[in-house]
């Protein structure tokens, strides 16, 4: 059998010659916009004389250029020819005119409405600019008010001084497409303000919450206080966890009192909670063990006595995890959290915890009410309440009988430079802002 060599391609004596051949996918005009691509195919018939070579020719490639593949590349505004010829039989072609014109920019848009940033931080924002096969997708950037934002030719921020500004992406192929978006420029967050951050059951959006590796990464993060969960054990000791049984944390359906201490310790994993993949083999933490990790990094203990673990905690168990806190923590300051200020009144009168200045109380509610000051006040109990339920009124009207506030669980970097404005005296958080 003989072989005719065409180009790269062999092609069989047998094969048959091309009698029609047309494009398949283009008509015989074609709009096409700068800096575009577009594979072009035919269509042979018949089929078994796809096999012979095919040609490709542009008539201006100042206008339109087309690879060997049939690939065509807008360049610049103009027509061109596009055309495909079979090799071996020159008469057999197709071609198409080709229409190249520059398209502008139609929308410009940013996918956030607003920005915060603390004083002396950048940030970057890039805006989405349509349709993506406009030529010229580049954008210029200004900012409204350069003493807080600057911007630069890349649109990164500069976070300069407190107030707002508006920063304005334009389109800069004279389209004058735009958008903007704001920012606020709050002040430097630090640890060492007047303002006092508490660790929510430890840097719990570091590590599990309410476990040792949680309550150390707020020791490096350098928080003043560390907040948990105390819950007694079926032998009267205590454990850490927030929810009244085991399940979501360790997969077990038992409530806490159900289990013994040694039970928990041997028998139960912390099977959930951030990054856990990193602790395969993490464990309920004590009371002992956290109080111990307050003690010696000179943290303070924040500790949640819910209201059903007060009701199974007589007055013996309330002596009984009040000695222990003690005897960790000897003369350093710790805070009790409860949740019914009558409770928190039984808890002064039970324990005597008001003739102790290293010891507080404070009254966790959801909703802060004003009616409970002359309570507070006389019971030497603090607020720990709801941000998102605290109004200015209500703030001030605390503070103007001096009794410290507690707000939780502030995760939002702005709230939290607010209620620093604002000079509440705690925040409690699952992060860190500084």
């Amino acid at each position: 059998m003989a072989f005719i060599l065409m180009g790269s391609i062999s092609v069989s004596a047998k094969t048959p010659k091309v009698k029609k051949i047309k494009f398949s996918n283009v008509s015989s005009k074609k709009t096409m916009y700068r800096g575009t691509t577009k594979k072009f195919t035919v269509k042979i018939t018949p089929s078994k004389a796809k096999k012979r070579k095919i040609q490709w020719y542009s008539s201006n490639k100042k206008v339109a250029t087309v690879n060997s593949k049939g690939v065509v590349t807008a360049k610049k505004n103009g027509k061109a020819y596009i055309t495909a010829r079979v090799k071996s039989q020159k008469s057999k072609k197709v071609r198409c005119r080709v229409t190249v014109k520059t398209k502008k920019v139609s929308k410009v848009s940013f996918n956030k409405s607003k920005a915060v940033l603390q004083q002396g931080k950048y940030y970057t924002r890039k805006p989405s600019v349509s349709p993506s096969y406009a030529y010229n997708k580049k954008v210029t950037y200004k900012s409204s008010n350069t003493k807080v934002a600057t911007v630069n030719s890349s649109g990164k921020i500069y976070a300069k001084g407190q107030g707002t500004a508006t920063i304005t992406a334009t389109a800069a192929d004279g389209s004058k497409k735009k958008a903007s978006y704001p920012v606020r420029v709050i002040g430097k967050i630090t640890n060492k303000l007047s303002t006092k951050f508490i660790a929510h059951r430890g840097l719990s959006s570091v590590a599990p919450e309410n476990t040792v590796p949680a309550f150390q990464e707020a020791v490096k993060a350098g928080f003043w206080g560390i907040e948990t969960d105390v819950r007694k054990t079926k032998d009267g000791e205590f454990v850490l966890m927030h929810d009244k049984t085991f399940k979501a944390m360790c997969g077990v359906d038992k409530k806490v009192n159900e289990l013994t201490l040694d039970q928990i310790k041997t028998e139960l994993k912390i099977r959930a909670g951030s990054n856990i993949k990193k602790y395969p083999n993490l464990r309920v933490a004590t009371l002992k063990e956290y109080l111990e990790i307050c003690r010696d990094n000179n943290m303070v203990p924040v500790m949640d006595i819910n209201i059903e673990q007060y009701e199974d905690m007589d007055v013996d168990d309330m002596k009984k995890l009040q000695k222990e806190v003690s005897s960790v923590m000897g003369n350093m300051d710790y805070i009790y959290l409860c949740h019914e200020a009558l409770t928190l009144k039984e808890l002064n009168e039970d324990l005597k915890l008001d003739r102790k200045p290293n010891i507080r109380v404070q009254h966790v509610v959801n909703y802060p009410n004003t009616g409970n000051i002359s309570l507070y006040d006389k019971e030497m109990i603090e607020l720990d309440c709801n941000y998102q339920n605290l109004s200015n009124y209500t703030l001030q009207r605390f503070k103007e009988r001096g009794i410290p506030v507690n707000v939780w669980t502030v995760d939002n970097e702005e709230k939290v430079w607010d209620f620093i404005t604002q000079k509440v005296d705690y925040i409690t958080t699952n992060k860190k802002f500084w």
